[in-house]
């Protein structure tokens, strides 16, 4: 398998990953530049869907994108202590200073405090006065660099990031820019080789799906006649044939309301867009008057798959119409193709989780998945109708569960929420178990 990776950093570091990486047969690059690391999602949404694979050329790039919800594999290029010889050697060389023969007074960010310090000491080069900023925001580390050099504290600025490099030579400071080594970048790209023979051994795991049909032979208005069920079966039977064919599946329909098929993860997670779309529940929901769910199971044997597959059909079927994936770990995503779609487990050998999930007197999945929840409604505090739509539960399980928490102080009533129409106020509940549970 040839892996396909998108490089993204200034040009500079691109062009340098890109070049050592033509040793790689395996490895086919695909440059993304930028000149600001302001602009990295930009890039990465031009071409993400070319790469297998993203490597980004520094940390900066790398903590912008692992923060928004992107699907492919992703590694970064780091800042290592080694990679301070090379600027350190610049700075003897082109500068009258000599921090060997005359202490310096130096800023440094981006790489680790222990790494700066065991170099600092293989080079028995010792500063007069160091400081050391580990902030990933380039507009704090510019005012961290430009600060100490005009009040006089620093005499030097080193920094691994272009945009700060370029704004304090703008501001006259005296700075050098740490460029990653080759064996840097080279230990990076065999952890992106990594990740491609993780990707190929994932695709071909086995997909087990199960469609099933509340009303196949029936109309949710009225009596079918013969030839109604008839030209019913036919057009669901053409959309079945459709969607195999493109998830590259054969099917199964021994069961009068249930079909089977099976497929490989690669396959599925190409045809739904890594879960974001359900394509064959669109279809039959525009096309046919039928009420369905699927379940999607992975797994190293077609009973791992099957078993799993189960699982994500009765979350469907509490949910339905809808489609739900179970994932070999036990981690559920569903309901796939609508918006606030959850990610959660349905175990948990976290000590804290265990323990909130005992004392609300919840199960670990529903823990999971209120932790799941909130991180998609982008709010601590909610009603029990923003509750019953997140995780399509009535209000009256959703009230339940808020009691519960309320009762067990994992929650508290901090307002209420006057509706658009009329009617009483809802209650807004703030969880107190989040952001601590997932620090």
């Amino acid at each position: 398998m040839n892996t396909k990776v998108l490089v993204i950093g200034p040009m500079d570091l691109v062009e340098l990953v890109i070049t050592i990486g033509q040793s790689y047969s395996d490895i086919t690059m695909l440059p993304a530049p930028y000149n600001h690391e302001q602009e990295t999602l930009d890039v990465i949404k031009k071409r993400v869907d070319e790469a297998d694979v993203l490597l980004f050329a520094g940390t900066i790039p790398y903590q912008i994108a692992k923060n928004q919800n992107i699907t492919k594999p992703m590694v970064f290029i780091p800042s290592t202590g080694t990679s301070l010889y090379r600027t350190l050697f610049k700075i003897i060389t082109e500068t009258a200073f000599n921090p060997i023969k005359a202490p310096l007074r130096i800023s440094i960010d981006t790489l680790p405090n222990r790494e700066v310090k065991e170099c600092l000491e293989d080079l028995e080069i010792y500063p007069e006065k160091i400081f050391l900023n580990a902030d990933q925001k380039a507009k704090e580390m510019v005012q961290f660099h430009y600060e100490l050099w005009s009040n006089n504290q620093t005499q030097v600025s080193i920094t691994c990031v272009k945009s700060v490099y370029e704004s304090l030579k703008g501001l006259g400071v005296l700075v050098f820019r740490v460029l990653p080594t080759k064996s840097a970048i080279r230990t990076s790209l065999n952890n992106v080789l990594l990740e491609g023979k993780a990707l190929l051994q994932s695709d071909t795991q086995i997909a087990i799906g199960i469609l099933h049909f509340n009303n196949l032979l029936s109309s949710l208005h009225r009596p079918l006649s013969e030839y109604g069920e008839q030209r019913k079966k036919a057009v669901l039977q053409n959309l079945l044939i459709d969607f195999c064919e493109e998830a590259q599946a054969i099917f199964d329909w021994s069961e009068r309301d249930e079909v089977r098929f099976i497929t490989t993860r690669g396959a599925i997670e190409r045809t739904t867009q890594k879960y974001k779309k359900a394509p064959l529940l669109d279809e039959i929901a525009m096309k046919i008057d039928i009420e369905a769910t699927i379940g999607i199971g992975f797994g190293h044997t077609a009973n791992e798959a099957e078993v799993s597959a189960r699982k994500a059909l009765t979350k469907a079927k509490v949910n339905k119409p809808s489609c739900f994936v179970v994932d070999m770990d036990e981690t559920v995503y569903g309901p796939v193709g609508k918006d606030g779609r959850l990610k959660y487990s349905l175990r948990s050998d976290d000590p804290h989780l265990m323990n909130l999930a005992k004392k609300a007197g919840l199960s670990i999945a529903t823990i999971n998945k209120l932790l799941s929840f909130c991180e998609c409604f982008g709010s601590k505090c909610i009603t029990a109708n923003d509750l019953a739509n997140g995780l399509g539960l009535t209000i009256r399980s959703a009230r339940r569960i808020l009691n519960t928490l309320e009762n067990t102080n994992l929650a508290v009533i901090v307002g209420e929420e006057q509706p658009i129409h009329r009617g009483r106020p809802r209650q807004l509940y703030e969880f107190q178990f989040f952001m601590e549970s997932v620090r």
